[in-house]
């Protein structure tokens, strides 16, 4: 297996499609994942975003996202009275970081959420819906980020987690037209805790678990920026050493890798510009696959 597509088509037309390629490179942790995206493919579990193109088409803007947090919260409020207020500006960081807390609040880390009481004779739309407002809460802290698409599966178990060996492949560069593994813990990860100030959340979780979710950024990273986010990671853990010390999380720790795993890079004739123009027509995510 040397390479990976992503196909992309129109939501409104599956016929029109496009094909991003990727190479996959050498490296141990290549095959981990492909192994979690055939067991994906093999019990047929759906990609849960297909419309998780950020910053790239005009159908994922910013109306589109505060109205579907919005509908989505209604809809759990239906069944159980979780949330007492509406989003009114996606810039409201305090606003998404407390409807972010409900969220990790009722639903857990991983697979917790099965063993809790709320979720029980509930419709299955319901713990959907939960999960659903989580990820519209990061597409509106996106709007100010990079240009990518997620690809994830949120029905596969999230149960695999990552070696010492596999952190020291971890980078906090992104380079365009490159696929990495995804953070697929629920929680907030040191990066989003260093850089949203979030009083609202209930625990700190790093990088601990991988699935078959991957991430494909179209942007580049200058040696200054990540210098910087290096830097505002380190301080954080510095200030917070006591705190993340008694989750188990002690300074120096390799599970407190920061950054992803690069995976595989886009093999393209087109310029980084041609390849951002073809992207504008596509706002579906249909398939990915190994060959």
């Amino acid at each position: 297996m040397k390479h990976v597509t992503v196909r992309l088509s129109d939501s409104e037309d599956h016929t029109k499609t496009f094909d991003l390629k990727f190479k996959l490179l050498d490296n141990h942790f290549v095959s981990k994942w492909i192994e979690r995206v055939l067991e994906a493919q093999q019990k047929q579990y759906p990609i849960s975003e297909p419309w998780a193109m950020y910053n790239l088409n005009d159908k994922m803007n910013r109306e589109f996202v505060k109205n579907n947090l919005n509908r989505l919260m209604n809809e759990v409020n239906s069944v159980v009275k979780l949330f007492n207020f509406e989003l009114k500006d996606i810039d409201d960081q305090e606003a998404l970081n407390k409807i972010h807390a409900v969220f990790e609040d009722n639903h857990g880390k991983l697979d917790e959420w099965k063993s809790n009481p709320l979720f029980k004779d509930k419709p299955d739309t319901f713990r959907k819906n939960l999960s659903e407002i989580n990820q519209f809460v990061h597409a509106c802290e996106s709007f100010n980020g990079s240009p990518k698409i997620r690809v994830v599966w949120f029905d596969l178990p999230k149960y695999k987690t990552f070696t010492d060996k596999d952190y020291e492949l971890f980078t906090n560069k992104r380079s365009f037209g490159s696929l990495y593994h995804l953070y697929c813990d629920v929680g907030k990860n040191l990066e989003s805790l260093a850089t949203d100030n979030d009083d609202h959340h209930h625990d700190v979780v790093p990088n601990l678990h991988y699935s078959a979710d991957c991430v494909i950024y179209f942007h580049n990273d200058t040696d200054e920026q990540v210098k910087t986010a290096e830097e505002r990671y380190s301080t954080y853990i510095m200030k917070n050493r006591e705190y993340l010390g008694s989750k188990g999380y002690m300074p120096g720790s390799k599970n407190l890798a920061t950054g992803r795993i690069e995976m595989a890079r886009l093999e393209t004739d087109m310029t980084e510009a041609e390849v951002l123009t073809k992207l504008k027509k596509f706002n579906n995510i249909q398939s990915l696959f190994i060959s």
